[in-house]
């Protein structure tokens, strides 16, 4: 289906299971994404002023809290007011905006990137500007995004667990727009597939990036609609599809992939999910994860303060390890510096379970 408009109302039009419908979390923004690619804007999808919602993440504060130029401008006034030396107002204020523009957060993640001795080396990588991103970052003339760097060092925290990332299928659930696939392609990795499943439309949106970005024919839903199996062993280098598709996916994976997503999910939905990742036999199980759980509508916690977006039921590290014990070990965990801890003592962790 070459129409976006056609796949768009092919999707919202679908008659699914309710497992494989948007959660709680996720049921405002899926409705903003669909918007935003009626309106025409999927070639800007990164771009602030896009429309899109929720699955482009950012490091920047000013963004997050959508700080004014009066408002910084202020702060700017108020540090050069202080009765110091020039060089001393320089220095703070040049410290402040560097942590609120996102610049030092993402200069962390570099410097642990600058510790990969397996080759390919993941400083290396550089992104692509596809969907006219809003924010990313130039080290050493290398492009990188939050979504690059969360990645990148998600993926060095696997490589220095098993040494060679080649040769492998990789499965993720939730993968934005595709960065796991373009940094497998841009470093060239060998005899790898990477295939996405995501709510639609978000898979259309990962679609349109990969093939833009990797220069490359992606496999989609569209491909397999009136079979009943999608076989694993036939897939192109990269594929995505949307999340229901799980259910005709037959074969091997060697690594499943789950950044950060499934924390937004309800139980159920998580374990569902895991159900049918178990059928595909990975090796292993590599997860980012809020270790305290994503927040409900009223944080049970000392700010007592409401969100738009919360789950109903946070899913926690102890969880994970429950629904996976059967089949699976634990055998690393990581929160600094491969995942984050932030400045409330909050730890964004990766977990990577092997099977037994």
């Amino acid at each position: 289906m070459k129409n976006l408009n056609q796949e768009i109302n092919y999707y919202k039009n679908k008659k699914i299971k309710s497992i494989y419908a948007p959660t709680f979390f996720w049921g405002k923004l899926i409705n903003n994404n669909y918007k935003a690619l009626k309106d025409g804007k999927l070639k800007i999808f990164r771009n602030q002023k896009s429309g899109f919602s929720g699955f482009v993440p950012f490091h920047s504060e000013i963004r997050r809290f959508k700080i004014t130029k009066n408002n910084l401008t202020k702060v700017n006034k108020l540090i050069y007011s202080f009765k110091i030396i020039t060089k001393a107002k320089k220095k703070i204020s040049s410290l402040i905006f560097s942590s609120l523009s996102g610049l030092d957060r993402a200069k962390d993640n570099y410097k642990t990137l600058l510790t990969d001795n397996i080759k390919p080396y993941f400083h290396n990588f550089k992104e692509s500007k596809i969907g006219k991103p809003t924010e990313q970052f130039i080290f050493n003339n290398s492009i990188f995004s939050a979504s690059s760097l969360n990645y990148l060092t998600g993926l060095l925290f696997l490589k220095n667990n098993i040494k060679k990332l080649d040769n492998k299928v990789y499965l993720e659930i939730g993968g934005g727009f595709g960065t796991v696939g373009e940094i497998l392609i841009k470093l060239k990795f060998k005899n790898v597939k990477y295939i996405n499943l995501d709510l639609p439309p978000l898979n259309i949106i990962s679609k349109f990036y990969l093939q833009n970005a990797c220069k490359r024919n992606v496999t989609d839903h569209f491909d397999f609609q009136k079979k009943d199996v999608i076989k694993i062993s036939e897939l192109k280098t990269l594929s995505c599809f949307p999340n229901f598709d799980i259910e005709k996916l037959n074969g091997k994976i060697d690594v499943f992939i789950n950044f950060i997503s499934f924390q937004e999910m309800e139980y159920d939905v998580v374990k569902n999910y895991i159900d049918k990742i178990f059928i595909l036999r990975p090796k292993y199980i590599l997860l980012r994860n809020l270790r305290e759980g994503k927040n409900t509508k009223i944080n049970k916690n000392k700010y007592k303060h409401s969100f738009n977006h919360f789950v109903k039921k946070p899913i926690k590290k102890s969880n994970y390890i429950k629904l996976l014990k059967k089949n699976y070990n634990l055998i690393n965990s990581n929160v600094e510096p491969y995942g984050f801890k932030t400045w409330d003592n909050y730890n964004s962790e990766l977990l990577l379970f092997k099977k037994k």
